[in-house]
């Protein structure tokens, strides 16, 4: 009996100490914020914050701290194929949309939302806790530039490869829920690619880039009024 509290005692202090760590990580990423001595695309790539992805509390951090630039969900070690997106949020009369905040979450190269598998269970899974996410604001032209990796579809299904985006809350205007779609994904044909257009989903053909980019996407979003 002595031993099985022992055991029980030392992988609660374990599990007290990640929690503290995790806390001290999270107080240490909101000072940093604060500051401006480091950028949401620092904080999504910076290796000592990667555990901390899931996490509600680092997820609000990144929300309350997006911006206009150019926004970073990947590291540079991130298998894949490197991709730029560029996207464009208008209303139905054709009028650029400023200040407009953007969430984008996906998969990564093996299909997969969590870091050790291929979804994240509980309280909406893949949508609040996906590994590779971010937040960016439209700037004055309604535009906004997304640099990450290539998803893949999810394993052992047709789905194509995507990258889910959401524009919520913005006064005036109805939700918009959608994803990107990639032109020359192999699974997009056919019936699939019918659904997909179906859905309202975003389709682009790959452009030429500049280095360390090897694809370029381009989007046009468009918000109707309520």
């Amino acid at each position: 009996m002595k031993l099985i509290f022992s055991i029980l005692f030392i992988l609660g202090c374990g599990f007290f100490s990640n929690a503290q760590d995790a806390a001290a990580l999270l107080r240490e990423a909101g000072n940093k914020l604060s500051e401006g001595s480091v950028s949401v695309s620092d904080l999504l790539t910076h290796p000592s914050y990667l555990n901390l992805h899931p996490e509600t509390g680092f997820r609000q951090l990144v929300k309350q701290y997006a911006g206009t630039t150019p926004i970073k969900i990947a590291t540079t070690q991130e298998p894949g194929k490197k991709i730029k997106v560029l996207g464009q949020v208008k209303n139905s009369a054709n009028q650029p949309l400023a200040a407009v905040l953007v969430y984008v979450y996906q998969t990564d190269s093996k299909g997969w939302y969590a870091a050790d598998r291929p979804h994240v269970g509980g309280n909406e899974g893949d949508r609040r806790h996906a590994r590779l996410f971010g937040y960016v604001k439209t700037d004055k032209e309604g535009k906004f530039e997304l640099q990450t990796i290539k998803p893949s579809g999810y394993p052992s299904t047709d789905l194509p490869a995507h990258i889910h985006v959401e524009i919520l809350d913005l006064d005036g205007y109805r939700p918009l829920i959608t994803e990107f779609l990639f032109d020359d994904d192999e699974r997009l044909t056919g019936e699939i690619r019918s659904r997909a257009f179906g859905s309202g989903f975003l389709l682009a053909k790959p452009e030429k880039t500049n280095s360390p980019f090897e694809q370029l996407f381009s989007y046009t979003l468009v918000l109707q009024k309520k």
